[in-house]
């Protein structure tokens, strides 16, 4: 009766690993680039191609509204329009990460998503890096919509 729990347990835990962090990711065929319109930045989310974490994918939301802006797996990118002012950006696995980003009309910012280890699934982590850091990566990854 012991090892039954156990095994149900287990089960449980399988289960909740592929429910936890399984955003719907398309992968296009070509990549596609954004320039900031005057009236708005751009945000590109990217996630450099890594071994570990590689099947954890997950959603990114703006907080603000709680809006699903984009989905992030391993090797992909996207972007995103925002309007100036201050964005908070979202991703959840069994943990949440939050971002904060001061958007200026007319310019670009960058944000490197990833997986950490974790309990049960791999956790989100998002950190604003330059746009030295991001430029040699983007072509490197595929453009991804939701």
């Amino acid at each position: 009766m012991k090892y039954t729990k156990v095994i149900l347990f287990a089960v449980a835990a399988a289960v909740a690993l592929l429910e936890v962090g399984c955003a719907s990711v398309n992968r296009q065929a070509a990549n596609a680039y954004a320039e900031p319109k005057a009236d708005q930045g751009v945000v590109y989310f990217f996630r450099p191609k890594k071994f570990m974490g590689a099947a954890i994918s997950y959603d990114v939301r703006d907080r603000a509204n709680n809006t699903v802006i984009g989905a992030i797996a391993n090797g992909t990118y996207f972007f995103h329009y925002a309007s100036p002012g201050q964005h908070v950006y979202a991703a959840a696995t069994e943990t949440d990460t939050l971002q904060n980003v001061e958007v200026e009309a007319g310019k670009t910012y960058y944000i490197e998503c990833g997986v950490q280890m974790g309990v049960l699934a791999g956790r989100p982590s998002m950190k604003v890096v330059t746009e030295a850091e991001a430029k040699p990566v983007l072509p490197t990854l595929q453009y991804a919509t939701k």
